[in-house]
């Protein structure tokens, strides 16, 4: 796939994971999305978190749980992966530990997200492209600066009422101006650097793609 039609199928599926962030938030869950599409760009499998929501008695599908992350709603929905390396997983946020070692762990060739998560992303624990499971898994992070702000938008509020003091303090160091309307700034130097001691971003290199075809897509 062309550089161009490669950027066009991102932004699309990115946009597609803001919006069922945005639902997951109307619906008391936290607003992160996901879409998995396959080697033609075909979306295979949608999920969004649904933590806050009760459990669903469609088969292979999760909720009311701390588990119900939205990569692991997408997943639970594809069950058994077939060529996992031809697979793009698409975020609204960072995934977290417990998300990116599931891609890790069933071969997951590539992964694109709208923002990071400076504290509940796995990056800030085990850096993306240093970690074993990551080798061979193509990452991309935060490609599009206006859907970056947009996903940092809709989850800030969420990591302010979530997450530890320092957890707030690394998102206030990631994205300063967007947190600006959400809480106080870091107004301790020394705290703030040994905020960015910890902050880890993944790596922005856009590697080369396995996808080969530039496909419609409906929503």
């Amino acid at each position: 796939m062309k550089l161009a039609a490669q950027q066009t199928l991102d932004r699309t599926m990115l946009e597609r994971s803001l919006e069922l962030a945005r639902y997951s938030l109307s619906r008391g869950s936290s607003p992160i999305g996901c879409v998995i599409v396959d080697s033609t760009g075909t979306i295979i499998s949608e999920g969004r978190n649904k933590s806050g929501e009760p459990w669903p008695k469609t088969p292979q599908r999760i909720g009311n749980s701390s588990f119900a992350h939205a990569e692991m709603d997408a997943f639970y929905r594809v069950a058994r992966f077939e060529n996992p390396e031809d697979y793009t997983v698409y975020s609204s946020l960072e995934p977290c530990l417990m998300c990116g070692g599931a891609m890790g762990m069933v071969g997951v060739g590539r992964a694109v997200w709208a923002c990071d998560d400076p504290w509940g992303g796995s990056g800030r624990l085990i850096a993306w492209h240093q970690h074993p499971a990551f080798m061979n898994m193509k990452v991309l992070a935060s490609p599009f600066a206006d859907l970056e702000r947009e996903a940092a938008l809709l989850f800030a509020p969420e990591a302010q009422r979530v997450y530890p003091e320092e957890g707030w303090a690394a998102w206030q160091w990631r994205y300063p101006q967007v947190c600006a309307a959400f809480g106080e700034k870091i107004a301790d130097k020394k705290e703030l650097r040994e905020v960015q001691k910890t902050v880890h971003r993944a790596p922005r290199k856009q590697a080369a793609t396995k996808l080969t075809k530039d496909i419609g897509v409906t929503r």
